[in-house]
């Protein structure tokens, strides 16, 4: 077996009586590194790909539309359709990725970081204690 030590503790954050696990990134253009601004991203193991609120495209500077088209599908309601852009993530700690993710078109209840950032780096859940953990993956 295994052993895994995590560089990075996070604990979940209190919304509204719940409480999540959600990372607060910096949202840069890639382009113009500048334009950028903070996002709160919900980790969610159930979403294969990142997907954000179309708003903070426009807020840095991306044409939203002119992003790839896809469709997210949702468990409890409507396809959210999203147009892809390549961003870069930020962090104090954890540093910068670059990464493909959907902007809605219609507004969003939150941020939500998929598999697809997973796949940047090692996550591990301990819901009991309400923390998570994160390595970058090399």
């Amino acid at each position: 077996m295994e052993t895994i030590n995590y560089r990075y503790i996070f604990n979940y954050r209190g919304i509204d009586e719940q409480t999540f696990p959600i990372l607060q990134l910096r949202v840069l253009n890639p382009v113009d590194l500048q334009q950028g601004m903070d996002a709160d991203g919900y980790l969610d193991s159930g979403c294969q790909a990142s997907l954000f609120d179309g708003s903070i495209a426009r807020i840095i500077g991306l044409d939203l539309l002119a992003g790839e088209r896809k469709f997210y599908g949702t468990l409890t309601g409507p396809q959210i359709e999203a147009r892809l852009h390549t961003i870069r993530l930020s962090h104090p700690d954890l540093g910068d990725f670059d990464l493909r993710i959907g902007f809605s078109l219609t507004q969003i209840p939150r941020n939500l970081l998929g598999r697809d950032f997973f796949n940047l780096t090692q996550v591990g859940f301990r819901e009991r204690r309400l923390t998570f953990y994160l390595n970058r993956t090399p």
